[in-house]
């Protein structure tokens, strides 16, 4: 049935059958009382945080203007009680204005209600958020090339273990969450995943094991028969207000180009005064993609061996910036030699932390490149060290608060604010 569903695209193998034996093979830490075999499949994996960033700079590449920190207060009416755009304020500067559009479109993920509320204050709730709970544990869990699924768990959810950014991630639950800025993981669900885990690997799995851990919020579309936020639907939905506001709700990245594409269609049923011409999001390319196919490619990665020849980059740090930068990997490689960082030629690019392969290239490009603004911004949302290992993203802090100091100007009242911040939103990730 998956490969069925996965379609004729032969550039991913199909699934398969092994017995007991291989899978232990394949996967040492699985225990083998009752272990029949297990079915092989592939599937892909990306870095969410890089590929949201990426969605963004292709947008200002093709004429967007974005805001970041911007936080929207009302929705704005015309005569005709049509929504004709918003009041936000800065929540860097405390700046409010009025932005103003001959479309408004909500897709806000588990905030989608409140955006909903403000343009109609009777608006039903259409989404549920349930949290979703992950823990990083050491790469030793998992082999570096081949994760685990168990189909169901104790309560009937889906349990894995994949390989990811030198570790192995672990998870997940399901439970219904509070809207908040700041989600954390409880005791409880971290326990859930540490007791399933020693229900199926071989090797004990304790709290001591953990790097990180999170809890994130999915944005599921409420269904009235269910209350159960493990049966809500996954799939999106688009809601017209009655003053014209759009909204697209709920849905998974696997299907977030066909969200863009239903609710441009959408936009364009309702205002046919504006360009009819149709959607563009299915050929697009994304900042950072190998237009020409020729440099990514995993038989000869010539961004790779260009890092590592010319900017005297370890394998690692190469392999994770063009994994992770795509074709932009080559103006970090640059910034290695630029005065800001008092490199000389044949130095080894420094790395954030001496575990991980983050480098001190990357604070810069964030806050020149990327509109990384806070600490917390290049910490967890430029890279990803906070979510990866929460100890050692508190050992950087302060060196990377001081190169955004000495890039964005700013004095020891802020330095200290960004402090207190990250480590409010460090806070989230440690067991609690």
């Amino acid at each position: 049935m998956y490969d069925l569903v996965a379609g004729h695209d032969r550039s991913v193998p199909g699934s398969y059958f092994i017995d007991s034996d291989e899978a232990l093979y394949q996967y040492p830490n699985l225990k083998k009382d009752g272990l029949k075999g297990a079915i092989v499949y592939y599937d892909g994996q990306m870095n969410d945080t890089r590929m949201n960033l990426s969605l963004v700079l292709t947008a200002v590449q093709s004429g967007a203007t974005v805001s970041n920190y911007v936080q929207v207060l009302s929705i704005l009416k015309d005569e005709h009680g049509r929504a004709s755009g918003v009041h936000v304020k800065d929540a860097n500067t405390g700046d409010e204005w009025d932005i103003h559009a001959k479309a408004v479109i909500n897709a806000t993920g588990p905030f989608t209600d409140g955006i909903r509320e403000m343009d109609d204050p009777a608006a039903d709730k259409i989404c549920v958020p349930a949290a979703g709970v992950h823990v990083v544990l050491p790469d030793h869990f998992s082999p570096n090339r081949m994760g685990l699924i168990v189909p169901k768990t104790t309560d009937g959810r889906v349990l894995f273990y994949l390989p990811w950014e030198n570790g192995t991630l672990a998870g997940t639950t399901d439970s219904e969450s509070n809207i908040t800025m700041l989600p954390s993981p409880t005791k409880a669900e971290i326990q859930f995943i540490l007791n399933e885990s020693n229900r199926y690997l071989n090797a004990t799995v304790t709290e001591a094991d953990i790097r990180s851990s999170w809890s994130g919020i999915r944005p599921l579309v409420k269904d009235p028969r269910h209350s159960n936020t493990a049966q809500i639907s996954r799939e999106h939905v688009l809601d017209v207000s009655a003053s014209n506001m759009v909204t697209i709700a709920g849905g998974k990245w696997t299907t977030y180009r066909r969200m863009a594409q239903d609710t441009i269609d959408k936009v364009q049923q309702l205002r046919p005064d504006l360009s009819q011409a149709a959607c563009r999001t299915r050929m697009m390319q994304l900042v950072g993609a190998d237009r020409i196919g020729e440099v990514c490619n995993q038989k000869f990665d010539r961004i790779t061996i260009t890092l590592r020849e010319k900017y005297h980059m370890d394998k690692d740090i190469a392999e994770h910036l063009t994994k992770n930068y795509g074709t932009r990997a080559l103006q970090l490689g640059e910034l290695e030699s630029t005065g800001f960082l008092h490199r000389k030629a044949g130095d080894h690019p420094k790395r954030l932390h001496p575990k991980y392969p983050y480098v001190e290239s990357e604070v810069i490009f964030a806050v020149q490149q990327e509109y990384a603004v806070r600490a917390v911004d290049v910490l967890a949302r430029r890279t990803r060290l906070a979510f990866v290992d929460a100890v050692a993203s508190d050992q950087v802090m302060d060196k990377v608060i001081g190169m955004m100091a000495q890039l964005l100007q700013w004095d020891k009242k802020r330095c200290a604010a960004e402090k207190q911040e990250a480590t409010e939103f460090l806070a989230t990730m440690h067991i609690k």
